[in-house]
């Protein structure tokens, strides 16, 4: 797509697209993840989810709904595609500190500059790193590391209290897009599945983290996490609108505050 089909998204983050460089790619990341929720809203309310460019630029953009990873690192793609950066996209499996054999279910977006590969992810939620990775060298970066593995895979880690936290693992193989139309389908419809099973919603902003998970919002600061605990659908129905900023309805905010419940008592 040409670079003027995303007029829109760099006015509305005040990005000037001009300056092409690593900086610029550092700007956008940070700014997406600030304006735009991760959420699987349209996974619960069992709506399509289309991974169509100009139905993801209307959902996302225009309509400020947000989505999961195929829908934001999708977009993301296509942007930095248009600014004239060689960008590649890979499918991740989901760890979530676990030794297990899982689907591979994440798209990212890998991104060469200057003889640097970079991971550029805007859709894992509330722990997604907020600026590129060196998938070679993130030692100067204090959250975040990248690591092979004994299965020589590229593996995300996060920095906790208790250590290093295993988020997902990549290998640099060639994915196309029917390899995300899979990922989307699996993640949007397989029984088990994570977002079939549980209702998420983050923006990572500046100096916090706004995370919801089923009935429970945090807040989440460098100092304090504050935490509150939704009691019906009008309440979730302020926090989604104000918040996040998500302009749904208070009857689908009814809806969905019922399936968290029932999956809840399950």
């Amino acid at each position: 797509m040409d670079i003027k089909e995303f007029k829109s998204y760099f006015e509305k983050l005040d990005i000037d697209p001009s300056r092409v460089s690593l900086d610029l790619l550092k700007e956008i990341q940070k700014k997406h993840l600030a304006n735009f929720s991760f959420n699987n809203i349209s996974v619960l309310l069992k709506q399509d989810i289309s991974l169509d460019i100009d139905d993801i630029i209307d959902k996302i953009i225009v309509n400020n709904l947000g989505g999961y990873c195929f829908e934001h690192n999708k977009l993301m793609y296509e942007i930095l595609k248009s600014l004239g950066f060689t960008v590649h996209i890979l499918i991740a499996k989901v760890l979530n500190n676990q030794d297990i054999d899982s689907p591979r279910t994440h798209r990212i977006t890998l991104v060469e500059w200057r003889n640097n590969q970079y991971l550029l992810d805007v859709g894992f939620g509330a722990v997604c790193p907020q600026i590129p990775l060196n998938i070679n060298d993130t030692k100067d970066n204090k959250d975040y590391r990248i690591i092979k593995n004994k299965d020589n895979d590229y593996q995300l880690e996060l920095l906790t209290k208790e250590g290093y936290f295993k988020l997902y693992k990549f290998n640099l193989m060639k994915y196309t897009e029917a390899d995300c139309v899979m990922g989307n389908f699996y993640s949007s419809s397989y029984p088990n599945a994570i977002f079939v099973n549980n209702f998420v919603i983050s923006l990572r902003l500046e100096e916090s983290t706004l995370s919801l998970r089923n009935n429970t919002f945090y807040r989440i600061s460098e100092n304090e996490t504050k935490i509150i605990e939704i009691q019906n659908h009008k309440q979730l129905y302020l926090i989604i609108n104000n918040d996040f900023n998500i302009p749904i309805t208070e009857e689908q905010c009814n809806n969905l505050f019922k399936i968290t419940k029932i999956q809840k008592e399950r």
